[in-house]
C-alpha cells in the first residue's frame, strides 16, 4: 500500500472509545490566562544524508511528509562552504519553503571551518583554530562565515539563524573544532570566535540571528560555563543538546524525568532569552516525546529539534529512514523510505503547534498523565498534548478555562497506532499505557489578549489543513502589504471550480475555509486539486487532495 493510501486509512479510521467501566478518572486543567514561553516551533537535521535525499526516486513523496505532513518549522542544515557540495540545500530549502505552514525558520551549524583554519590541518578530530603570528586566528574564522553566508545567499538559502560552532566542547572523528569557554594557550576560546562572528555580521543586510553556545549536553554544568563567559548581548537566543543530559549521568536511554533538573536550572538561571535544544534522538519512539514535554514544560524551551531528519543509516532513529537510492532493487518498500515510529510521535508536537503559539497553564492529577497545553497568538487555536507515562490505562475529563470550544479533533500514536483520530470529548479522553494524546480546539480565547500578533515577513501560501481532507479543510496565507488577494480552487485539468477570496486585504495572516464545494454549491469529486494565491505581481500555488 502506498503511504499516502496508508495515511489516508489512518486519518478515516475514526473509532469511538471508552474507558473501561470502573476506571478512575483523571483531572486536567488548561488556563488561557497564564502563559510562558512563545514558540519557535519544532525542527529537524538534514546535515548529512543531504544528497541521499535530493537524489532519491522517491524524493517528491518524501519532501511532502517530512514538510507538509510532519510540520516541521524549523530546518537545520550543516554549514558545508568549503568542505562539502553545498548545492544540494537550494533544493531541500525551497521545498521546505514551498511547503512550510507558516513562516519557517532555516538555520546553519557549522561542525568544523575549513582545513586550512585548523590547528591540525584537517576537519576531523576535534583540533582548534589555527594562529597566525601567535594569535588565533578568530578574524579569519568570521571571514570564513561571512564568504559562506555569501555562498549560500547566492543559491537563496537564507539562514533565519546561524550557530557558529556545534558541540564547540568536543572531539569527534567527524567534524569537529575546540573552541573551550576560556581561551587558553592550547584552545581557542568561544567567547572570542563569537564576538567576531558578531562584528562581522554587523557589516551585513539583514543578518541572520545567532544561538550560542549549542553545547554537546545540559550535564556537567557545561551551558553554564560556556554560557557564564561570552556576551549575552551578542545571541538571539540559547541553544544546547541533550546528551549526558540526565541528572546521574548515567546515560540518555533511560529516565527522561531525570533531565529535568538540569533543564530547571537552565531555565531558571537564563530566562532573559528564548532557549533552544537543537539535536537529540536517543530512547525509542516515547521516550522522544516523553523528554520533549520535559523540555517544553520544565526547560521552557521555545523550539526542540530532533537529530536525523531523514538518514539511510539502519542503526539511527532518523523519523525518515531510507533505503538506497541509487539500487532500488534492494528496497524493503515500495517507495524506499519508511516512516519510523519517531515520525508519528514527533508529529503529534509539530504539526499541530506552530511558530507563535504560547504555552500557557496546564495540569494533571495523577502524576503520570502529564499535559501541556499552546494558544495560537490570534487565540482562535488550541492545542492539548496529553501523555500517560504511567503502567496502567487512564481517562481524562479536561477542563478549559477561557477559550470558547467550537470544534475538536483527537489523534493520537500509541505502540500499536501512528496518528489514529480518536472519537471522544473533553470531559472523556482515553489515554492508553505509552501514549501521547493530541486533542486541537477551534475556537475563540475569552478577554483580550495583551500580545500583539507577529506581523509576516513574506508573501506565503501555507499547506491546507487537514490534507488529504473530508468533508472541509483550512488554508492559511500570509501576505506583507495591502493588495488585492485572490484565492481560488483549480481541478487538475486547470479550470477553476471555486473562488475563496476576492478583495483588497491588509498585511496580515488569513485563514480561510473549503468544504469541497464548488461556486455552484455542488460537492466535486474526490481527487487533486490545486489552489492559487495571487496578490499584487506575485502569485503561488499548492496541491490538496479531497477523499470520498
Amino acid at each position: 500500500m502506498k503511504h499516502k493510501q496508508w495515511l489516508s486509512v489512518l486519518v478515516l479510521g475514526s473509532f469511538l472509545l471508552f474507558a473501561p467501566r470502573g476506571l478512575p478518572a483523571a483531572s486536567g486543567i488548561v488556563d488561557t490566562g497564564e502563559t510562558f514561553q512563545v514558540m519557535a516551533g519544532f525542527g529537524a537535521s538534514i546535515a548529512w544524508y543531504d544528497y541521499q535525499l535530493v537524489n532519491h526516486p522517491s524524493k517528491e513523496e518524501i519532501y511532502y511528509y517530512i514538510f507538509s505532513e510532519l510540520g516541521l518549522d524549523i530546518l537545520r542544515l550543516k554549514n558545508g562552504y568549503g568542505k562539502d557540495n553545498i548545492s544540494y540545500a537550494e533544493e531541500i530549502v525551497q521545498q521546505f519553503w514551498d511547503s512550510a505552514y507558516m513562516d519557517p525558520i532555516v538555520m546553519l551549524s557549522s561542525w568544523s571551518p575549513p582545513a586550512n583554519l585548523k590547528s591540525n590541518g584537517r576537519i576531523t578530530d576535534g583540533g582548534t583554530l589555527i594562529k597566525e603570528d601567535g594569535t588565533y586566528a578568530y578574524e579569519a574564522f568570521a571571514r570564513y562565515w561571512m564568504d559562506a553566508l555569501d555562498a549560500y545567499d547566492d543559491m537563496n538559502v537564507l539562514p533565519d539563524y546561524i550557530s557558529i560552532q556545534n558541540e564547540p566542547s568536543y572531539t569527534a572523528q567527524w567534524e569537529s573544532c575546540i573552541l573551550r569557554e576560556s581561551e587558553s594557550a592550547t584552545y581557542a576560546g568561544y567567547p572570542q570566535a563569537l564576538e567576531a562572528v558578531y562584528n562581522a555580521l554587523q557589516e551585513r543586510d539583514n543578518p541572520p540571528k545567532i544561538l550560542a553556545p549549542e553545547v554537546l549536553g545540559i550535564g556537567y554544568s557545561l551551558f553554564q560555563k560556556y554560557a557564564n563567559q561570552f556576551d549575552h548581548e551578542r545571541v538571539d537566543a540559547y541553544a544546547f543538546h541533550l546528551y549526558h543530559g540526565e541528572a546521574d549521568h548515567v546515560g540518555d536511554n533511560h529516565d527522561p524525568d531525570q533531565f529535568i533538573p538540569n533543564l530547571s536550572k537552565i531555565a531558571d538561571s537564563y530566562p532573559d532569552k528564548p532557549v533552544w535544544q537543537t539535536e537529540y534522538d536517543r530512547g525509542d519512539w516515547f521516550n522522544t516525546v516523553w523528554l520533549m514535554h520535559n523540555c517544553l514544560v520544565h526547560g521552557n524551551t521555545s523550539a526542540y529539534l530532533y537529530w536525523y531528519l531523514v538518514s539511510s543509516s539502519t542503526g539511527g532513529h532518523a523519523l525518515v529512514h531510507l533505503e538506497n537510492h541509487s539500487n532500488p532493487y534492494t528496497w524493503t518498500t515500495d517507495d524506499g523510505f519508511i516512516l519510523n515510529k519517531e515520525f508519528w510521535a514527533f508529529r503529534q508536537y509539530a504539526l499541530y503547534i506552530d511558530r507563535g503559539y504560547s504555552r500557557i497553564m496546564a495540569e494533571a492529577d495523577p502524576d503520570d498523565v502529564r499535559i501541556s497545553a499552546f494558544l495560537s497568538p490570534e487565540g482562535d487555536y488550541l492545542t492539548v498534548v496529553i501523555l500517560n507515562v504511567g503502567e496502567s490505562e487512564e481517562t481524562l475529563n479536561l477542563d478549559i478555562a477561557g477559550f470558547d470550544v467550537e470544534n475538536m479533533e483527537i489523534v493520537r500514536t500509541t505502540d500499536d497506532e501512528d496518528a489514529v483520530k480518536i472519537d471522544a470529548d473533553n470531559r472523556s479522553i482515553p489515554l492508553p499505557v505509552r501514549s501521547i494524546t493530541t486533542v486541537f480546539f477551534e475556537g475563540e480565547k475569552t478577554g483580550v489578549s495583551t500580545r500583539p500578533v507577529p506581523k509576516p515577513v513574506r508573501f506565503r501560501l501555507g499547506q491546507n489543513r487537514p490534507n488529504p481532507f473530508n468533508p472541509s479543510t483550512r488554508i492559511s496565507y500570509l501576505i506583507h502589504e495591502s493588495s488585492r488577494v485572490g484565492l481560488s480552487v483549480y481541478n487538475i485539468q486547470g479550470q477553476k471550480v471555486r473562488t475563496l477570496v476576492d478583495e483588497v486585504q491588509a498585511p496580515g495572516s488569513y485563514k480561510v475555509g473549503w468544504d469541497g464545494r464548488d461556486d455552484a454549491n455542488r460537492m466535486l469529486p474526490a481527487g487533486v486539486y490545486v489552489y492559487r494565491l495571487s496578490a499584487n505581481s506575485e502569485t503561488t500555488e499548492k496541491k490538496m487532495i479531497l477523499l470520498d
